[in-house]
C-alpha cells in the first residue's frame, strides 16, 4: 500500500487517509479521489491531501477485518458485516464464552491486525458482543492477513443445554438463604424445580441423602452444610466418600468462592457449595455452574486455570446479570423521608423540631438528600403535621399528610410509597430524625443497585452493623404498601434476605437516631422548647 501526502491533482484514483472539510461538509476518509472531488478540494485551496492507494496483492482493511473474524468464529459466534476496518463477533445464544487455545496466539500476531475478546469463561446472552478485530492500516498484504488466519485458533460460546439439579441440604433453617439463591441461580439456567433434600449435619444423613439421589434422574448434586467445607474429612467430603463417590477438587482460587469442593457419584457431578452463595453477588460457584450447564469440563485444571481474573472480592459490578430483570425504562430514583410519628420517647419535645444550630432535625435531613442529588423528597408527616411543613417550607420538597400515623410506621410506608410516580426505578426509605448521614452513603447504595441487577434490597452498613436509609427496588413496592403495624420493611427484609445486599460504608450517621433526650444531647442538639 502507498501512503503519501501528495498535490491534490495527482491524488486522483487514490483515496484520502484523513476527512476533509468543503464548504462545511465533511469528506469522509477512505472517499475516493475523483477529479470532481479533485477540482473542488483545489477551489477551497487544498492544494495537497494525505492519501493512500493499494497495490496490487493488497486486501483493503474491510476484507481483511471479514477474513480475520472469519478465522476466529467457531461454534456458537457470527460475524457483523466490516466497517472500517473493524469486524465484530457476537453470540448466537446465551453461554459461556471460551478462548482456551486462542488467547496465546494473539500475542504473536503482526500489531497491523489487532484483537480484543471479553474474558475468557464469562457468561453471555445471546447477541452480546464477544470479540472485535480492528485492521489498523487501510490495507494489509494478501499474503500477510492469511498467514495470521493459520495462527489463530476458533473462539467458541458454549450454549446452555437442560439439566436436573438435586440440593441436598444439611444446615436446617440457617441454609434458607442459600438454597433460595441457589434454586435462583438454576432458574436462571433454565432448572426451575431442582429436587431438594433435608437432612441433619452428619456423615451418616448426608450419605443417606446422597444415596437417594445416586440412581435418581439427576444430573448434578448440590451439598451445601451448616458450615463451609474447610477439610477434606468435614462432613459433605466424608459423607461423599462413604457413599461410594470420590472428591475431584477442595477448594478453588476464586474469592469469594475459595471454598468449593468438586466430586462425583454414580457419574454425577457433585458441589460443595461454598457459603458466599447464599449472596447473590459473583463468585466461583457462579463460573462452575455455569460451565456444568454448558457441558464444559469441569475438572481440577479447568478450576486451577480460573485463577487470573478469579480475585472478585473488591469487584462491585457483574460482567452478566444471571437472570434478567425486569426494568422500568427510567432510572429515576426518589426517597420517601418518614416524619410523622409522636416522637414520644424523645421527651417533651418533638426531636424533628429540635435544632442543630440554626438548622432543625427535619432540615439537616433533608439536606442530606439535596447534598446527595435526590430531588423532590416525599415527606411523610401525620403528628404535628403543621409545624414541620413549616420547619421545612420548600418548593422542592413534596408533603403527603396521613391521617392514620397513629396506627404505626406501615401506614406512613403505605402513603409514601402509593404517591410514588410510575416511572420511579427504586427509592431510598429514609428516617426523619437521621440528620447525619453523609451523601457519600446514598452514592454508594445507588451505585451497587446499577451493579447488582439480582438483588432488591440495599441496606448500609458501618463496622457491620445495618443502618438507614434502605434503599428499595420498584419491584418490592407492592410488598412495602400490604405492611401492617409498626414494623415497617424490616420484615420483607427479614423473608427475603437472599434479595438483600449488604453495602459496607464508611459513615457513623446510618447509626444514628434520636429516639431519646440522651441521645438529643449526645449529638449536641438544642431540643424542641416545650410548648
Amino acid at each position: 500500500m502507498l501512503f503519501e501526502e501528495i498535490s491534490t491533482r495527482e491524488a486522483i484514483g487514490w483515496k484520502l487517509a484523513h476527512s476533509v472539510m468543503l464548504a462545511g461538509k465533511r469528506i469522509a476518509k477512505g472517499t475516493l479521489i475523483d477529479p470532481t472531488l479533485a477540482d473542488t478540494m483545489v477551489a477551497h485551496q487544498i492544494d495537497r491531501v494525505s492519501a493512500f492507494r493499494l497495490e496490487d496483492g493488497d486486501l483493503c482493511e474491510n476484507t481483511t477485518a471479514e477474513l480475520i473474524a472469519e478465522a476466529l468464529t467457531g461454534i456458537g459466534l457470527r460475524t457483523a458485516k466490516p466497517t472500517h476496518g473493524r469486524c465484530n463477533l457476537h453470540a448466537l445464544h446465551d453461554g459461556v464464552f471460551i478462548a482456551d487455545e486462542a488467547a496465546s496466539a494473539f500475542e504473536d500476531i503482526d500489531p497491523s491486525v489487532a484483537i480484543a475478546t471479553i474474558r475468557n469463561g464469562t457468561r453471555v446472552t445471546a447477541g452480546k458482543l464477544i470479540a472485535t478485530v480492528k485492521i489498523i492500516p487501510y490495507a494489509v498484504e494478501e499474503r500477510l492477513a492469511k498467514g495470521i488466519t493459520k495462527q489463530l485458533e476458533k473462539l467458541e460460546v458454549h450454549g446452555f443445554k437442560p439439566f436436573s439439579a438435586a440440593i441436598i441440604s444439611s444446615g436446617g433453617a440457617t441454609n434458607s438463604k442459600l438454597v433460595e439463591a441457589t434454586k435462583s441461580r438454576l432458574s436462571s439456567l433454565g432448572t426451575s424445580s431442582p429436587v431438594t433434600v433435608d437432612c441433619a449435619h452428619t456423615v451418616t444423613a448426608v450419605k443417606t441423602a446422597l444415596l437417594s439421589q445416586a440412581d435418581s434422574d439427576c444430573d448434578l448434586i448440590l451439598l451445601t452444610g451448616i458450615s463451609a467445607i474447610s477439610d477434606i474429612r468435614d462432613v459433605i467430603p466424608a459423607a461423599l466418600k462413604a457413599a461410594g463417590g470420590s472428591v475431584t477438587h477442595l477448594g478453588m482460587p476464586v474469592d469469594p468462592g475459595n471454598l468449593l469442593m468438586l466430586g462425583t457419584l454414580a457419574g454425577k457431578t457433585a458441589i460443595g457449595i461454598p457459603r458466599c452463595a447464599a449472596s447473590p453477588m459473583l463468585n466461583g460457584f457462579d463460573w462452575v455452574l455455569e460451565r456444568f450447564a454448558a457441558r464444559l469440563p469441569i475438572d481440577s485444571r479447568a478450576l486451577q486455570k480460573m485463577a487470573i481474573g478469579g480475585l472478585l472480592k473488591e469487584v462491585t459490578e457483574r460482567p452478566e446479570p444471571r437472570s434478567p430483570t425486569a426494568r422500568p425504562a427510567s432510572h429515576l430514583t426518589a426517597a420517601i423521608v418518614l416524619a410523622a410519628g409522636k416522637s414520644s420517647r424523645s421527651g417533651q419535645s418533638h426531636k424533628l423540631l429540635s435544632r442543630i444550630g440554626n438548622a432543625t432535625v427535619i432540615e439537616k435531613t433533608l439536606s442530606s438528600l439535596a447534598s446527595a442529588g435526590i430531588p423532590s423528597p416525599l415527606v411523610i408527616t401525620g403528628h404535628r403535621a403543621d409545624e414541620i411543613a413549616a420547619a421545612i417550607a420548600s418548593p422542592d420538597v413534596r408533603l403527603i399528610q396521613n391521617p392514620n400515623y397513629a396506627s404505626g410506621m406501615a401506614s406512613s410506608l403505605s402513603a409514601g410509597v402509593g404517591a410514588l410516580e410510575d416511572d420511579i426505578a427504586q427509592c431510598f426509605i429514609c428516617l426523619g430524625d437521621m440528620p447525619f448521614v453523609r451523601a457519600e452513603t446514598f452514592a454508594a447504595l445507588s451505585k451497587s443497585a446499577a451493579n447488582i441487577s439480582e438483588a432488591e434490597i440495599f441496606i448500609p452498613t458501618f463496622n457491620g452493623k445495618r443502618g438507614n436509609p434502605v434503599l428499595w427496588r420498584h419491584t418490592q413496592f407492592a410488598k412495602l404498601r400490604s405492611v401492617t403495624g409498626d414494623k415497617g420493611g424490616r420484615v420483607l427484609i427479614r423473608d427475603q434476605d437472599f434479595i438483600v445486599i449488604e453495602v459496607p460504608v464508611d459513615d457513623p450517621g446510618i447509626l444514628i437516631d434520636l429516639d431519646t433526650p440522651e441521645a438529643l444531647k449526645q449529638f449536641g442538639i438544642t431540643p424542641e422548647k416545650t410548648l
